[in-house]
């Protein structure tokens, strides 16, 4: 197979009144682009991230957008004949509305299922297989359940799963809310406000707190979560790519590759690379896609 050497990266880093009015401003169509080149049709396809979960997706130091979900999705388009990748650096919510608006034929976040969202959204083949864990200082009472964090205060991201869950919890129990503080931060910051005392607690994958970890070694401490507040933040275990609800064609294309990638291990390679373990969903993941 010809392997496609076109992928594009641009970082995009624009205030935040501008991003939400350019992807809720936008057509509507979920219509890749279409460029020529050298009489040979080309595909461009747009994919919106975060790129401040480490190791998942991130800015590097030379400035490229690299992890885990974006290196996957990267071979992906590499395989793919005719599609020229593209990249693009933005907050959470962004991504969202940018794959409901069509400004995005892909968000790429170490994004999980749930049916609410999947309402939305058409999901691709699991990727990667996750857990998570409550995040606290060392000394602190220990917190393996919203019950143990009700009255501590919580950062992170609007839109993303742990939030949701957190925000779900306070509806359904007002009388043992957490407090949530709504923050774009890199995950670093919040482990650092974890550490001086800022804030009580963070919920993370596992992965990403043995990054964070190795590389600041925060005086910080980690217990796995509950089954039952495990269910509460995903239908499953899984990360996946989200699609808009037009892009069937598209989400099959990456499905296709992301089964060979894991057929030939590197699904595996690239989990060791940067988890130092292999995450790799089952064989039997990659027969049927959630919606």
């Amino acid at each position: 197979m010809k392997r496609n050497k076109l992928i594009s990266i641009a970082a995009i880093t624009v205030a935040l009144g501008v991003l939400a009015t350019g992807c809720a401003g936008g057509s509507g169509s979920s219509k890749s682009d279409s460029k020529s080149s050298g009489g040979t049709k080309t595909i461009t396809v747009k994919a919106g991230t975060g790129a401040n979960v480490k190791p998942y997706t991130y800015v590097g130091e030379d400035n490229e957008t690299t992890g885990y979900d974006v290196e996957v999705l990267k071979e992906v388009f590499e395989r793919l004949d005719g599609y020229d990748l593209q990249l693009e650096v933005t907050d959470i919510p962004s991504v969202f509305s940018g794959v409901t608006s069509g400004t995005y034929q892909i968000g790429v976040n170490n994004f999980s299922y749930n049916e609410e969202r999947a309402k939305s959204y058409l999901y691709s083949y699991p990727y990667d297989k996750i857990g998570y864990v409550f995040v606290t200082k060392k000394g602190a009472p220990e917190v393996k359940t919203f019950a143990d964090a009700a009255g501590k205060s919580f950062e992170g991201q609007s839109g993303v799963s742990v939030t949701t869950a957190i925000e779900s919890w306070n509806e359904k129990n007002p009388d043992k809310k957490i407090d949530i503080t709504y923050t774009d931060a890199d995950t670093a910051i919040t482990l650092q406000h974890i550490e001086d005392g800022t804030t009580d607690l963070a919920i993370i994958d596992v992965a990403m707190y043995n990054a964070y970890q190795k590389e600041y070694n925060y005086d910080i401490v980690a217990n796995q979560i509950s089954d039952d507040d495990a269910k509460a933040i995903a239908d499953n275990s899984y990360a996946y790519y989200i699609f808009p609800k037009d892009q069937e064609e598209l989400r099959d294309k990456v499905d296709e590759q992301l089964k060979e990638l894991k057929k030939d291990g590197t699904l595996t390679e690239l989990s060791q690379k940067y988890f130092g373990q292999d995450t790799a969903p089952e064989d039997d993941q990659f027969e049927k896609t959630p919606n």
